[in-house]
């Protein structure tokens, strides 16, 4: 019988107190572990201290691969060491109230953690650094890394989203047709319907994943995500025929609607759709409060929002009923859909589309 179950290690506190070790099954990576503690010196295994077991460390390797978002090296020392970059807007968070959740993770890690000072504004001049984990073992360091990465995503969920990736509509049949739309519904001169409450005409789009990108570092990632997905389109058929036609609403009361918006006929640009939208959401930088497995692709056509922005008393939502009897079933004909576009949200001037950051053309 094994020595470990008939004469277990032992840890030895204070207060006469003695506990026996448990032994975890070598199934879960913890074995070594288990053989360090054992080879510990008394007074370190007196420390009460607690190391989180990693169950997915045999995932390292893959996150080695080309294009990882951090560099790990092995120190002199025999320690490793990992950087990655961290956007500034989220230091607080990883520091915690008094530094309770940096600790936290280095404790269950046993890892050190820096986070840079935030900096003074002093002209840009110095150039930002990164934030560093450096610990005894890979697997410590590859598990404060994924700690922080999922912090990261909790965090970023709590933001409004900064960016998003797109088909622009403004142009062709289908902006003659909204243009057409828009001014029969306001000559109607139906009741708490006015402009404000439409989409300009040069900003009419589909939104396919919106994104929190809080400096130019993740905008250049976002880019590159955006570029990858070029692999998506091989078995496509390109350019996409996007068939705009009828209307529908947000939420189930058309008396009281915040959103309308234009249904989207266009069956290849929704696999696609559906495929981009996975790569955003792995680096990190995209957000889906819903967590679909597929993008409602659609055109908005009026948003109250829009209304409240000019006016912050205008009333919450509008009645769109007599819209819906009228134009439910209005064809705001088709275009062919060449390039995709990560755009700035309200970054729209008069007369002009969103600015775009970065775009995939096909």
């Amino acid at each position: 019988m094994s020595r470990e179950i008939l004469a277990p290690p032992l840890q030895r506190l204070d207060n006469n107190r003695c506990y026996r070790i448990n032994l975890i099954h070598e199934d879960f990576g913890n074995q070594l572990a288990a053989m360090q503690r054992q080879r510990q010196p008394e007074s370190k295994k007196s420390e009460n201290t607690y190391t989180e077991q990693d169950l997915y460390n045999e995932d390292d390797d893959d996150e080695q691969e080309e294009g990882a978002d951090f560099i790990l090296e092995e120190l002199p020392n025999s320690y490793y060491k990992l950087t990655l970059h961290v956007a500034q807007s989220f230091y607080g968070g990883l520091i915690g109230f008094k530094g309770t959740t940096k600790r936290r993770i280095e404790s269950e890690t046993q890892t050190d953690i820096y986070v840079p000072r935030s900096r003074d504004g002093g002209g840009g001049q110095k150039k930002a650094e990164d934030v560093s984990i450096k610990g005894k073992t890979r697997s410590s360091v590859m598990a404060a890394r994924r700690k922080i990465n999922l912090l990261l995503v909790s965090l970023r969920k709590r933001m409004r989203p900064t960016h998003f990736t797109c088909v622009a509509l403004n142009y062709g049949e289908v902006k003659e047709k909204y243009s057409d739309f828009k001014a029969q519904i306001l000559a109607l001169n139906l009741p708490g319907i006015d402009e404000n409450l439409f989409q300009a005409d040069e900003c009419i789009h589909l939104t396919l994943c919106v994104c929190v990108l809080l400096d130019e570092a993740e905008r250049a990632k976002a880019v590159e995500v955006l570029q990858s997905c070029k692999a998506f389109l091989a078995d496509l058929h390109t350019p996409f025929q996007v068939q705009v036609r009828g209307l529908e609403i947000m939420n189930d009361d058309p008396s009281a609607v915040r959103v309308l918006y234009a249904c989207i006929e266009a069956p290849e640009l929704q696999k696609f759709a559906n495929s981009a939208m996975q790569p955003f959401l792995r680096s990190g930088l995209g957000v889906d409060d819903h967590e679909r497995d597929a993008v409602k692709l659609h055109m908005t056509v009026m948003n109250n929002r829009y209304r409240k922005q000019i006016d912050d008393k205008a009333a919450g939502a509008f009645d769109a009923r007599e819209i819906l009897k009228r134009f439910g079933d209005y064809d705001f004909g088709k275009v062919e859909c060449s390039e995709v576009h990560l755009c700035a949200l309200h970054s729209s001037e008069k007369g002009a589309f969103y600015k775009v950051t970065g775009s995939l053309k096909f």
